[in-house]
């Protein structure tokens, strides 16, 4: 089996190391209480997203084990827009959003619990268009695996 501290140090390995695009993330991911951990990759400038601001971003989700599973891009750079606190959006992105600003990319991991929830229509978002993404997402639901998350990349292109 694996011990938690030896599973927190490779998510931490992982999600601290090189993007494809990315230069090496300094620094160790911020843990929230809920178990969302987080890292800015790039600062953005102007007023933080907080309770109340409507957010627009781009996004990558992939599953535990670095599978992409969807993105913004691929969904012709089509933006998730939510009203932060509405639960609009995934508890764990809701909770890991807030005082991003405007140009700010974060990296996220987001325990199963706080991530998607069934049925996936009245999901948080972003929720994937695609019958495939949608399917992937099911099944890591669907898993009873403590160390199970979903990794999220998000850029905040607009927060007002």
């Amino acid at each position: 089996g694996v011990d938690a501290a030896h599973a927190a140090a490779t998510l931490d390995d992982y999600t601290t190391s090189r993007g494809l695009d990315q230069a090496p993330v300094v620094g160790k991911m911020e843990k929230l209480p809920s178990g969302v951990r987080f890292v800015d990759i790039k600062k953005g400038s102007g007023g933080g997203g907080q309770e109340g601001s409507r957010v627009s971003l781009q996004w990558v989700l992939r599953r535990s084990n670095g599978y992409f599973v969807d993105s913004s891009e691929a969904n012709k750079f089509d933006p998730f827009i939510f009203v932060v606190g509405s639960g609009a959006a995934m508890r764990g992105l809701d909770e890991g959003i807030r005082g991003m600003a405007q140009g700010g990319v974060r990296r996220m991991t987001l325990p199963v619990s706080e991530g998607y929830t069934l049925p996936l229509d009245r999901s948080g978002g972003p929720v994937p268009s695609g019958f495939g993404p949608r399917r992937q997402i099911e099944r890591e639901l669907n898993k009873v695996d403590p160390y199970n998350y979903f990794f999220l990349e998000i850029e905040v292109t607009k927060v007002r």
